[in-house]
């Protein structure tokens, strides 16, 4: 199979240029750097699949990332190329149980946060043999936040030398780590020729707090999907809560939520039910949205790398971003912003009214473990209730329930079938996500 052939299986019909380089590349162990959004994760994937490909490799591959979300977004990045090779998904609040029968049925590609993969292997979970190919997604963080420890006891775990290591980054670190050292990497950088059409504006709190020329600035403009970046989980919670006090909805997500929070926090942003998503870096790496029109950073990161990466959900795939950064009147800016085009504009003295967005989200107690597929709660909103086509948006299918939206126009009909239903015979309740 041609790379294109494997690329055009996730549904896209031309790479962009970065991918159509890398993918040139033939050397073993690589270093791609390239910019938040560019399609670096596909970029990857299809490189390992060329490796194993024209190596006829069936040795195990470990595809470490530093969160729940990016290791999720990775899975199914390589799910979508269909190469009919046996893939799990490894991460903390995920069944250790479940995972454990997955990896007895011996899966080449192992996709894993640094922590699980390495109980995993401490208590020698079936289906494991020592790794032949090693992907570090998002490295520069993964080898510098408290993981360093984890992956070099995971790199015992190998069948050195590895036959192909990739790294994968927007920003690149000084030194590699010593196990690294042995291999001869060949790095691929395309940040220079990749940048993204971002506006960059200071926003002042004149007479004001900054809590209040956040919300009047976002009152008075009608924005699109957003995030509003705090370095601190209570900030994000505190903001969170206060943006709600001034009718403005909103989801958080931060390291300290359970998963499933996190998870139905980024499934009611991505459908579109929610347009504002306040957060802490998590979200600079973890999440996948080309949509998002703005990012407002509330509170300043520390370095111009974490500046980069908060930057990076916006201005994806070739589309423009803006930038905003919250200040009050004697707060100066980030000296790494030095460089930056700034505009500088004041918040508005009077918060206006918010209004709700199109959708909304409904919870369905089935999911994939009751043989229930996205095809099934379409036909049945479609076939058995007022439901039209142009009704429905974003279905989400997990293990066990579902996320469904709906036109908010549509919420007090659904509301009549919130007593219990059957799709495929199989009894549903059905209930308002909050």
């Amino acid at each position: 199979m041609s790379v294109i052939e494997i690329f055009k299986n996730t549904g896209f019909e031309t790479p962009t240029l970065m991918q159509e380089k890398y993918w040139e590349n033939k050397h073993p162990y690589s270093i791609l750097l390239s910019n938040t959004g560019s399609g670096k994760t596909l970029a990857f994937c299809v490189q390992l699949e060329l490796h194993l490909t024209n190596h006829q490799s069936n040795g195990q591959v470990l595809i470490l990332c530093p969160t729940r979300e990016l290791a999720t977004q990775v899975s199914k990045n390589y799910t979508s190329l269909r190469t009919g090779r046996k893939m799990v998904l490894c991460y903390g609040g995920h069944s250790f149980k479940n995972e454990c029968l997955q990896l007895q049925e011996n899966p080449q590609i192992i996709v894993a946060t640094p922590g699980r993969i390495l109980d995993h292997l401490t208590r020698r979970s079936n289906g494991l043999s020592e790794f032949e190919h090693l992907i570090i997604d998002e490295y520069d963080k993964t080898l510098e936040m408290g993981f360093l420890n984890e992956i070099s006891e995971i790199y015992r775990y190998v069948a050195a030398p590895l036959k192909s290591i990739q790294l994968i980054s927007a920003t690149e670190i000084e030194k590699l780590p010593t196990f690294l050292e042995i291999y001869s990497f060949q790095t691929y950088s395309f940040i220079q020729e990749e940048k993204p059409n971002l506006e960059y504006f200071s926003v002042e709190a004149v007479g004001h707090d900054k809590l209040f020329a956040l919300v009047s600035f976002l009152s008075n403009k009608n924005f699109g999907p957003i995030l509003i970046f705090c370095t601190h989980r209570e900030t994000a919670e505190r903001i969170s809560q206060h943006l709600i006090e001034y009718g403005k909805s909103n989801v958080l997500f931060h390291g300290g939520m359970e998963q499933i929070d996190r998870e139905r926090s980024l499934i009611k942003f991505r459908n579109g039910s929610e347009n504002c998503l306040v957060c802490t870096d998590l979200a600079s790496r973890g999440i996948d949205i080309p949509e998002i029109e703005a990012v407002f950073h509330y509170q300043f990161p520390h370095t111009l790398q974490d500046f980069t990466h908060r930057n990076g959900r916006t201005a994806r795939m070739k589309t423009d971003g803006k930038i905003y950064l919250l200040k009050s009147e004697e707060e100066p800016l980030p000296e790494y912003t030095d460089d930056f085009p700034i505009q500088k504009l004041k918040a508005p003295e009077k918060i206006d009214d918010f209004y709700p967005t199109d959708w909304i989200t409904l919870y369905l107690s089935v999911g994939r473990k009751h043989k229930i597929r996205k095809l099934d709660i379409v036909g049945f909103f479609l076939q058995e209730t007022q439901f039209e086509k142009d009704e429905l948006g974003i279905i989400d299918v997990a293990d066990t329930y579902s996320y469904v939206a709906i036109s908010r126009k549509k919420l007090k009909y659904a509301k009549t079938l919130f007593p219990k239903i059957k799709i495929k015979k199989q009894p549903v309740l059905i209930s308002l996500c909050r």
